[in-house]
């Protein structure tokens, strides 16, 4: 058992994960499923991937990706292999893709292969473009079977580096430690109340914020990741049913698209909604309660620079 000293880092969750409940459903994305073991080894594989392709201790690996396997795997996998992951907005231009990718001196950037196909016309700085529908596979043929520790020598070393939309100037980057990464998550799986048993479904965006750092949280859990690449009426409530979600998270603007979808009816089990960002009108708040789920709203704080 680790000490107190230890250093913190949600390497460990995915580490736990597969030890304790190996062969449970980790991540189920469209027709594709994982275990924890899977997820550990793919998380591995990724990880030596990337340094035996030159990537050194705090360098950057960029992803460009809708809420996949792929990008759930990188936020284990870059980490692990010492790197640090810049999970880029896909709703930027791809002139705002170029300059992340610049000012973060991002070696290597994994994108989905629509979103790739934008970028023809930039000057991307990166050594390295892999797309993930395409050759992906072959990338992690680079890495060999190697078992990296799930562990870090630095708890304030950065795990992820996050851009801001870009709508007050040029995006700016923040960075997270691996320990506040942690302890985040942390918090996310106690308020969301995450259990083994849960179920959580991708609607906010891995690339904000780490989706919250629930890309750890739910893993920290040993829960099941349900992927979904677009906010859809119809494939949320799909999921809902098909997957028995219970957990889901979003701003306004996907509370909306829950309750007003054609497929939208009265839930027979629970489901913990949170949402964040501006404030739900009245009006939804009511909808989703007349859907029978729990609805949780969190706070935002901003933090103004001096003048």
């Amino acid at each position: 058992m680790a000490g107190l000293d230890t250093p913190l880092t949600p390497l460990r969750f995915l580490e736990r994960a597969a030890e304790v409940h190996p062969d449970s459903e980790a991540v189920v994305d469209g027709d594709r499923r994982i275990t924890h073991r899977e997820l550990a080894a793919a998380a591995q594989r990724l990880a030596s991937a990337v340094r035996r392709s030159g990537v050194g201790e705090g360098e950057r690996v960029a992803f460009l990706a809708t809420n996949r396997l792929e990008l759930l795997v990188a936020h284990f996998g870059v980490p692990l292999a010492g790197a640090v992951l810049v999970a880029v907005n896909t709703r930027l231009s791809p002139q705002e893709v170029a300059y992340i990718c610049e000012h973060s001196s991002s070696r290597i950037l994994f994108g989905d292969s629509d979103l790739l196909a934008a970028l023809d016309d930039v000057d991307l700085a990166v050594s390295e473009v892999v797309d993930l529908d395409t050759g992906y596979a072959e990338f992690l043929d680079r890495g060999i079977d190697e078992q990296l520790p799930w562990d870090v020598e630095d708890e304030t070393a950065t795990i992820t580096v996050n851009y801001t939309s870009g709508t007050t100037g040029r995006p700016k980057g923040v960075m997270y430690t691996h320990r506040g990464a942690y302890l985040n998550a942390l918090g996310e799986m106690h308020h969301q109340g995450f259990t083994h048993d849960s179920r959580y479904l991708w609607t906010l965006p891995m690339f904000h914020c780490n989706g919250w750092c629930t890309t750890w949280a739910v893993t920290a859990a040993a829960a099941t990741h349900v992927c979904l690449r677009a906010v859809r009426g119809e494939a949320i409530w799909g999921l809902i049913d098909d997957e028995r979600v219970d957990h889901l998270c979003g701003a306004p603007t996907v509370l909306t698209t829950l309750a007003t979808a054609p497929e939208a009816h009265h839930l027979d089990r629970p489901l913990t909604v949170v949402t964040a960002g501006a404030p739900p009108s009245p009006t939804v708040v009511g909808q989703i309660r007349d859907l029978g789920a729990t609805l949780v709203q969190t706070c935002r704080w901003r933090v103004r620079e001096p003048g």
